[in-house]
């Protein structure tokens, strides 16, 4: 990754964590030769918020084309920004709209890869962010894990795969909507804040196509 990337947040609103950092490290690793080779060449970023995924992929591997897809108007416009202000324009899209109302007729291609890094609170969960931003980033508003394989289904290609960050306490909540929608799935990862406590986060990977071999990655530390 070359240096000198400029990424503008707001002050008050979503700000990206750590999960984009470890998603963005693991999405390069092991999809590396697969974008060299280009059998996966279009990403779709679901719920990008200031573009970070995006940009970290984009500027590893010039080659994707990418699409962020936005529903919240002010990190829309942040994303914008910041794909234009790092030179990126003529490789990320990013567009204002419900992901769940896209039309694949208008997607064209389709995608071979789907990455979130989603909204991960249960609507009726926990207390609700009095910040909007904050509020619909974090809990399943406007986007749950059911919908999110939904589009999924729609959207990729017949061998296309999703990857995405999700708190590791829902790995069940995950799974089952990943085989209530036909995916199988092709690795877990699983991030811990020390070697001595249970995992925070799973990266899970899973395909529209069942041949895939499942493998566990090695855990992380972060």
């Amino acid at each position: 990754m070359r240096s000198g990337l400029v990424l503008d947040q707001p002050l008050k609103g979503y700000r990206f964590s750590s999960d984009s950092l470890v998603l963005a490290d693991c999405i390069k690793t092991r999809f590396k030769r697969a974008i060299h080779e280009q059998r996966v060449r279009h990403i779709l970023d679901a719920g990008c918020g200031c573009g970070i995924l995006s940009i970290l992929l984009s500027d590893s591997f010039p080659s994707l084309l990418i699409t962020g897809i936005e529903i919240q108007t002010g990190l829309f416009t942040c994303a914008k920004k910041n794909v234009a202000q790092n030179g990126l324009s003529d490789r990320i899209i990013i567009r204002h709209l419900d992901i769940n109302s896209v039309n694949p007729a208008d997607i064209c291609p389709k995608f071979d890869l789907m990455i979130s890094n989603p909204p991960y609170k249960k609507k009726a969960s926990g207390r609700l962010n009095p910040n909007s931003q904050k509020a619909v980033a974090r809990h399943e508003i406007h986007l749950d894990i059911e919908q999110l394989f939904n589009c999924a289904k729609r959207l990729l290609t017949g061998t296309g795969r999703i990857c995405l960050i999700f708190p590791a306490e829902r790995e069940t909540d995950l799974k089952q909507a990943m085989a209530n929608y036909g995916f199988s799935p092709q690795f877990v990862q699983y991030i811990h804040t020390r070697k001595t406590v249970a995992p925070k986060r799973i990266i899970l990977c899973a395909s529209k196509k069942a041949d895939k071999a499942f493998t566990r990655l090695p855990p992380v530390i972060v």
